[in-house]
């Protein structure tokens, strides 16, 4: 193999190399295991900022009886909703239509201190953002019910005004979506002014994973300036906060997202909470307004809670679509992909056949250019001869060295570069093939066969003092190892080089050590289709 071919392999790692460290925004650090914590203790809190520096403190206490805790249900096209009227929450949420299974996307038992509902709580400084208020495990009265909506309230002292707060949940669209809205009522005889306000969907989403994979990350999610962020857990801030035009905001899991839009208006800032095995409560700061006495006014939010599908988020709101965290160059390629794949699966029931299938398919469409880089590969080596001469003529001279084989590859009609084409085309289906593992729902808990439960996630079989072992990466290197063996043909090459494309295969299994499966077996396929054309070609083919 030339030095040419060499070099393209080497800017293909490369690629890779880059591609997966860009990639590393969806691999977070691992968080350390703790205990399922018990959402209802309290915690003793600690001295904090308000929500906004110099703003005034504000003094919140709660007037009248406690009501009863009731717990209500309802059902939609697209939810399953359990209520609960401690704190006015969404006890537990299971999304209808994305997997075979219903998706559970509460997580109340969790590895973090976090409650795992989704309560929309409001709070007016951060201290109860981060610990809780007292509002949050009060009973809120049931104002209304219906098949498709619920109201609760609760009458506090709001800075020593009267003042009725109503949670409403309006779950009434034909999406993965509903609408939440905040009615504050000032019983006073007196104007007031309504303090600034931060609301947040909750502390984390589901589906429940392995929190210590680094496929499984959680994080926070906002747009701003109409342009979308995320942020993760990093440094010694307890809060990380993001000033400027909040579109929404919210938390995002490996599949799924729960976000919430103001309507009509802009939040002024985005805050999460940054603590160490906390939850990944992510919120807005809303405006200070002025109700009058014995008057209302209410705030209108959209909930997205849902799966990072880009046209199921355009459909609810076009700010939501970059949501989907998908890079715009692969994208294309990983909906074909992706499409390609749930059409198989209908007819093979298994994702792990179906993706056999894709990778014989993507071979058969590949074959006339692997073909071509065959017989350029062939004719390549019975020209060693002659390249050694002229490598020995001109040891002296690189430059002239390098004309004279270009000159001789020319005169016999061989592109030096056909080598690495096939391999460049792949390329494209690798990444989107990745893309689609790392977070479409549509290929979570995806088996195979043996030992191979998720496609998603690597093969791993046993973990010996802390490291994994799995079984595909091994089979990979092996393959790619005997591949590139057979595929190797006497080119005048260096020793240096031959020892180069005898050890990438050493270098493919630090890569695929902890992918997903899924990548890996189509890897895999592909070397053993590769092998099989290779060792029909060597006995068979002939140079034309």
């Amino acid at each position: 193999m030339k030095k040419q071919t060499v070099m393209a392999i080497i800017v293909i790692c490369a690629v890779w190399v880059i591609y997966f460290a860009y990639q590393a925004r969806f691999n977070p650090p691992k968080e350390p295991q703790q205990k399922p914590v018990e959402p209802q203790k309290t915690e003793q809190k600690q001295p904090v900022l308000p929500a906004v520096q110099g703003s005034s403190p504000v003094t919140l206490n709660v007037r009248g009886a406690n009501a009863k805790e009731e717990t209500f249900s309802i059902k939609t096209e697209h939810f399953d909703c359990e209520f609960n009227s401690r704190g006015a929450v969404i006890s537990q949420m299971i999304l209808k239509g994305l997997t075979e299974d219903n998706v559970l996307v509460t997580v109340p038992e969790n590895n973090f201190k976090a409650k795992g509902t989704f309560d929309f709580p409001i709070y007016f400084d951060t201290n109860d953002f981060l610990y809780g208020s007292e509002t949050d495990n009060l009973a809120w009265k049931v104002e209304s019910k219906s098949d498709t909506d619920i109201a609760f309230s609760l009458n506090i002292n709001l800075n020593g005004n009267p003042v009725e707060i109503k949670k409403h949940y309006k779950l009434n669209s034909a999406n993965y979506n509903f609408d939440i809205e905040y009615t504050f009522t000032n019983k006073g005889i007196a104007d007031m002014q309504l303090p600034q306000f931060i609301v947040s969907p909750g502390d984390m989403v589901g589906p429940k994973l392995d929190y210590e994979n680094r496929y499984n990350l959680l994080n926070g999610v906002y747009s701003i300036n109409g342009s979308y962020e995320h942020v993760d857990k990093s440094g010694n801030d307890v809060v990380k906060k993001y000033q400027g035009s909040i579109d929404w905001a919210g938390i995002g899991s490996r599949y799924i997202l729960l976000i919430m839009m103001p309507f009509g208006q802009s939040a002024l800032e985005t805050i999460m909470d940054n603590r160490p095995n906390y939850g990944y409560r992510t919120g807005m700061l809303m405006s200070s307004e002025t109700i009058k006495a014995r008057s209302a006014m209410t705030k209108i939010f959209k909930v997205y809670v849902g799966p990072k599908d880009k046209d199921i988020l355009a459909s609810v709101d076009q700010t939501l679509k970059n949501a989907a965290n998908i890079t715009l160059i692969i994208e294309p390629i990983r909906n074909f992909v992706l499409w390609c794949l749930l059409k198989l699966n209908k007819l093979f029931k298994n994702m792990g056949w179906s993706l056999v299938v894709f990778s014989i398919l993507t071979k058969i469409v590949f074959m006339p250019i692997t073909q071509r880089s065959t017989d350029a590969m062939k004719k390549m080596g019975l020209l060693a001869p002659q390249i050694n001469a002229i490598k020995e003529k001109y040891k002296d001279k690189a430059d002239v060295m390098q004309r004279e084989i270009m000159a001789l590859y020319k005169a016999n009609k061989i592109n030096p570069f056909m080598g690495c084409l096939p391999i460049l085309l792949q390329m494209p289906f690798f990444f989107a093939l990745y893309s689609a593992l790392a977070n479409s729902i549509d290929l979570w808990n995806a088996p195979f066969i043996f030992w191979m439960k998720d496609l998603s996630m690597p093969d791993t079989v046993a973990t010996i003092s802390g490291f994994n072992i799995n079984i595909l990466p091994v089979i990979m290197t092996v393959s790619t190892f005997f591949q590139t063996k057979l595929s190797t043909v006497d080119t005048g090459q260096s020793k240096q080089q031959r020892i180069f494309m005898m050890a990438m295969p050493v270098f493919f299994i630090f890569i695929f050590w902890t992918m997903p499966s899924g990548l890996v077996l189509y890897w895999i396929m592909q070397n053993i289709l590769q092998i099989t054309n290779q060792l029909i070609v060597n006995k068979f083919g002939k140079v034309k």
